[in-house]
């Protein structure tokens, strides 16, 4: 009777492939605001998570410890005039000034804000090799300068982490909704 043996293993087959074959559900995406600094983050990327936010601090650690590094979003205080390159300039001299220093250089870039800079160095932190990369604009929703500095171990490729940093500044939305205007 060899019939009944097919349709036990066709049953367990099909039971197998049905109870099986789910895949989980994707992680719903995760928002941050932080009203002191006029910012929200419509979702915070995958590969990192918020350490701190706080008052004025808001402050992104990646989620595998093991590699290190904090993202801290900064803003100054109340200005007409903002010179985002003179503001490059200065971080061109802070890196500069740091032990076995060398500043990587800067970089205009065009955002839905306008006009941002991207500037990087690397320097001896202690013991520790490490890498600074910022992005410096002028806040999309105030009169004011926002930073997005990033610090973590230099390694032989930053790109993966300036891609970090790119994929917040694509985040950042107002902490309040946006009236619209209809015609």
């Amino acid at each position: 009777m060899r019939s009944g043996r097919p349709s036990i293993i066709l049953c367990v087959l099909l039971f197998a492939a049905a109870c099986g074959s789910k895949e989980p559900a994707p992680a719903p995406d995760i928002s941050v605001t932080n009203d002191a600094l006029g910012i929200r983050l419509s979702a915070v990327p995958s590969d990192l998570e918020v350490a701190v936010n706080e008052g004025d601090r808001l402050e992104l650690v990646p989620v595998e410890e093991t590699v290190g590094g904090r993202a801290v979003f900064k803003v100054g205080p109340e200005h007409d005039a903002i010179n985002l390159i003179a503001v490059v300039k200065q971080h061109q001299q802070h890196i500069e000034e740091m032990p076995e220093a060398e500043y990587k250089g800067g970089q205009e870039l065009v955002t839905p804000y306008g006009t941002a800079f991207y500037s990087r160095g690397r320097y001896l932190a202690g013991l520790t090799d490490t890498e600074e990369t910022n992005i410096f604009l002028k806040h999309p929703f105030a009169n004011r300068l926002l930073t997005i500095s990033y610090r973590y171990p230099a390694a032989a490729d930053s790109s993966v982490r300036v891609q970090q940093l790119l994929d917040l500044l694509a985040v950042i939305e107002s902490p309040k909704p946006v009236a619209t205007v209809t015609p």
